[in-house]
């Protein structure tokens, strides 16, 4: 007997579901693609428990009458293609004929149905792959599918299911897609009873990107329309000053249909130019209407990816349309009015000047601020007096503790004779663990700023050469560890708002940030659902970067949308690092020497002074044999 033989119909259905059903949002876009094809004007998506245990997609399409509905769970069964030569024209979004089997064969299906009003609806059920029954019934014309139970019957697939708020949050984002594909249907995502998002469904695209993102991106959106003799292309993108940290929030459409496409999204990004900064990415939608003999959807079972006969020609016409329409707007952000405290608040939330001298370690430690104390900065005379003496790094480097005691003993009032014996105590305690903390020259080592480049890099002399230093990696690196040590602190100082801050989000970002609004009390950013897909931030802890509150709460939510299920060791280093970001002194910012001197002397204090949080090095190191070398002293 031979060993190759042909598989069931049921066992086929499961390996193609491997294909078409992935997560619960795969099953939506199927459904809601059909609903679509059907001329649906209305489309509802309810789910429960992000689409595990159920999901139903309602519409008002044209039905199926009771012979289509049955056969339209047989493999390969569809409408939409009859010949060969359908393959190069196709208009339609569902064609393969493998969803709806593919999906009744891991859930419980329930599709109810009506083509004809005058006449009973008809309900059929299956299960596994297997049929149960049909019967008639009522309901209005178009039709329902219930999903329930997905993956019941293959518990090795249901295992590698995200979390319910992951799930809903790739639900809610193909149905956010499918709304700007199609803004002349109303589209309705619930999830467990509440709803996440709706759309007006009136044509206008516009709308369904205020429904998406809310008034604040809706507000800065320009419009695109450009065409030739093979492409249309229409639709929005923001200005540069509304920008996010990924590409995902770039929508294209190729003749009604969601795709993904580098060579196209690449060419929007440098249609922008030096408009965008590095790293940062618009938000909009694009239409594009060409000849479906042009582009070839059957690539993928998931229909994502495509091919295009002219895609080069389609890329310069997109960076066409989109410089064309920037060059008729003016850029100029409109100035935002400082954010008001409430009463009582002593300090502005305006940006203040930046503060590169820190306390002295006596001070902090008095003021039990930190666990242990920093070194004592060098002040401008003492740095000039080194230069001029010639002492070394071991002599006036940081203070001594026999000169800040006495220091200390000179401006203090004389205490009384019951208070000394404990005074005496905290201070020898105080010297043992600034001895205990004081840096290993090895390491690195002391290094005097001489000079600063273009505004950005800091020249710094030692005795084994010069460094150039990178401003910004090393401040960065100064923030992120303060950062990081004050988020792990129990107690935060906040700072309440008199007129709170508005978070519009999308709805897959809405679901994750309520599930980690806890972490963020815990330091001190106080953040509060305010109906639908908009948060307001009540307060945040005074360390916050002034300035930058609300864009670093937007990129929180990227972050996590990107990452998933995180711990909160996770999470706080990816926010310290985007505060670091943030807060540290830029390229191009002239320093004067005290406070290069004090950028040092707090790098020092660091515990990986070499690197910035994200890698990049700090230090460029010029030895003195180099030198010499360079000019011939030494061959």
């Amino acid at each position: 007997m031979g060993k190759i033989r042909i598989l069931d119909d049921h066992l086929a259905n499961q390996i193609a579901a491997g294909e078409v059903v992935e997560r619960p949002a795969s099953i939506v876009k199927e459904l809601v693609e059909n609903a679509i094809d059907a001329e649906a004007t209305r489309i509802t998506i309810q789910m429960e428990e992000g689409g595990i245990s159920s999901i139903r997609v309602s519409d008002n399409g044209v039905g199926m009458d009771p012979e289509d509905a049955k056969l339209a769970f047989a493999r390969h069964a569809t409408s939409k293609i009859k010949r060969e030569r359908d393959l190069f024209a196709i208009r339609t979004l569902g064609f393969r004929g493998e969803a709806l089997p593919s999906i009744a064969s891991v859930a419980r299906v329930t599709l109810t149905t009506c083509h004809d009003p005058s006449k009973p609806a008809i309900s059929v059920r299956i299960e596994g792959g297997e049929w149960k029954g049909s019967e008639e019934t009522a309901r209005p014309r178009g039709t329902d599918v219930l999903v329930q139970d997905l993956f019941y019957n293959t518990p090795a697939r249901l295992k590698y299911l995200k979390t319910v708020n992951t799930e809903i949050g790739h639900a809610a984002d193909v149905v956010g897609r499918m709304a700007l594909a199609h803004p002349e249907i109303a589209f309705t995502l619930i999830h467990s009873g509440r709803e996440l998002f709706r759309t007006p469904g009136d044509g206008k695209l516009l709308h369904v990107l205020y429904a998406l993102y809310g008034k604040q991106v809706a507000s800065k959106m320009v419009p695109i329309h450009v065409e030739d003799m093979d492409f249309r292309m229409t639709g929005f993108f923001s200005k540069p000053e509304v920008t996010r940290s990924s590409r995902s929030y770039m929508t294209l459409i190729l003749n009604g249909r969601y795709v993904r496409s580098i060579p196209i999204s690449q060419s929007i990004v440098q249609a922008y130019g030096t408009l965008l900064p590095t790293g940062r990415y618009p938000i909009g939608v694009l239409h594009i209407e060409m000849d479906p003999k042009l582009l070839d959807v059957n690539v993928h079972p998931s229909k994502l990816e495509v091919r295009l006969s002219k895609e080069k020609e389609c890329c310069e016409l997109v960076q066409k349309g989109i410089k064309e329409a920037f060059q008729k707007q003016t850029f100029v952000p409109k100035a935002t009015s400082p954010t008001k405290l409430s009463p009582g608040q002593g300090r502005s939330a305006v940006q203040e000047r930046l503060d590169l001298e820190p306390p002295s370690s006596f001070e902090m430690a008095k003021e039990k601020k930190v666990s242990k104390p920093v070194y004592q900065v060098i002040g401008k005379e003492s740095t000039r007096f080194v230069r001029e003496a010639g002492l070394n790094e071991e002599k006036l480097s940081f203070s001594t503790w026999d000169q800040r005691r006495k220091q200390k003993e000179e401006e203090k009032p004389v205490l009384q004779e019951e208070n000394q014996e404990e005074t005496r105590k905290e201070e020898e305690k105080l010297r043992i663990e600034t001895e205990s903390v004081l840096p290993n020259k090895d390491r690195l080592p002391y290094m005097l700023p001489v000079a600063q480049i273009h505004g950005t890099y800091i020249v710094a002399q030692a005795e084994d050469g010069f460094y150039l230093l990178d401003q910004h990696a090393a401040h960065e690196r100064i923030y992120y560890e303060q950062f990081a040590r004050k988020m792990g602190e129990r107690n935060h100082r906040q700072q309440p708002l008199l007129i709170p801050l508005t978070i519009e989000c999308t709805p897959s970002e809405t679901k994750i940030l309520e599930s980690y609004l806890s972490y963020l009390q815990v330091w001190g950013l106080e953040i509060e659902p305010f109906g639908g897909s908009t948060f307001i931030v009540r307060s945040y802890p005074d360390w916050f970067p002034k300035d930058s509150e609300e864009e670093i709460v937007y990129e929180i939510i990227e972050w996590l949308k990107v990452h998933g299920k995180v711990d909160t060791m996770q999470l706080r280093d990816a926010a310290a690092k985007m505060m670091a970001c943030k807060a540290a002194i830029k390229a191009n910012r002239h320093l004067r020497q005290d406070e290069m001197e004090s950028l040092l002397s707090q790098l020092r204090n660091c515990d990986n002074p070499f690197t910035c949080p994200h890698g990049r090095p700090i230090f460029v190191h010029f030895s003195t044999y180099e030198l010499e070398k360079m000019f011939k002293r030494v061959m």
